[in-house]
């Protein structure tokens, strides 16, 4: 029905890590392009959009298009007992199946949950504005901002900056244009956003991935980062200023 062998390990630890950041359950979309997700936070303030094509598997077998509910919860569970060096085997019957064979080799099985809602759709924003960023500098950006508020103001005009307005302070945070890949600028754009929301869909981005962040005023922010070959695409919504 369905089988495959991942050697890149840590890719797909991150894959699970960025899924689980937001949702606790989904439904996987197997195909013979590879694997793909789409799915709502429990709150409905943000969306995931993830993929690995058939191409980051050592093997990849799969007889026809099939869905399949998962808890993300107990599958990151099991994901972070894997080690850098073992090869995991997944298949599928009644449910599914996780190998890791290195110096052990431990055989799990998870269940599978019933699952008919068809995915969301992808939003449809005309964005005004895209900055490309290393994920480790706005990362620590977003851990400053943290000290003074729970949600954080970004813009990008000239350059790319974060605010974070709190009861006892701010911060002001700009990034200055040699630690900015890339801007494109067609207007002016500025949005508040949920600090535990961005920290929670970076939380899997690491070097050598890009942020790429597209944003328009007053819109839901679209934050796309690559996780090995495959990657995560995410939608948050705005907070509304008082």
């Amino acid at each position: 029905m369905f089988s495959a062998v991942i050697s890149d390990t840590k890719s797909w630890k991150n894959s699970i890590d960025a899924i689980v950041a937001l949702i606790d359950e989904g439904t996987l979309q197997i195909d013979k392009d590879g694997i793909k997700l789409r799915a709502m936070d429990p709150s409905q303030i943000a969306l995931v959009d993830f993929e690995l094509p058939a191409k980051a598997f050592e093997k990849y077998d799969v007889d026809k298009p099939i869905s399949i509910g998962i808890d993300f919860t107990e599958l990151s569970k099991i994901t972070k007992r894997s080690r850098i060096e073992d090869k995991i085997e997944l298949s599928l019957d009644t449910r599914l199946k996780m190998i890791f064979r290195g110096e052990t080799t431990r055989d799990f099985n998870i269940s599978v949950i019933e699952s008919t809602a068809n995915p969301p759709k992808e939003p449809n924003i005309d964005f005004t504005s895209e900055v490309k960023i290393n994920p480790n500098i706005i990362k620590e950006a977003l851990k400053d901002a943290e000290l003074v508020s729970n949600h954080v103001a970004l813009k990008i005009d000239s350059g790319f900056s974060i605010r974070a307005d709190g009861d006892t302070g701010s911060v002001d945070i700009k990034f200055p244009q040699e630690n900015v890949l890339s801007i494109n600028v067609k207007k002016e754009s500025r949005a508040v956003f949920s600090l535990d929301h961005l920290t929670n869909i970076l939380r899997a981005a690491e070097l050598p991935s890009v942020v790429t962040i597209k944003l328009k005023s007053d819109a839901p922010i679209r934050i796309e980062y690559s996780l090995g070959n495959g990657r995560v695409i995410y939608y948050l919504a705005p907070r509304i200023e008082s």
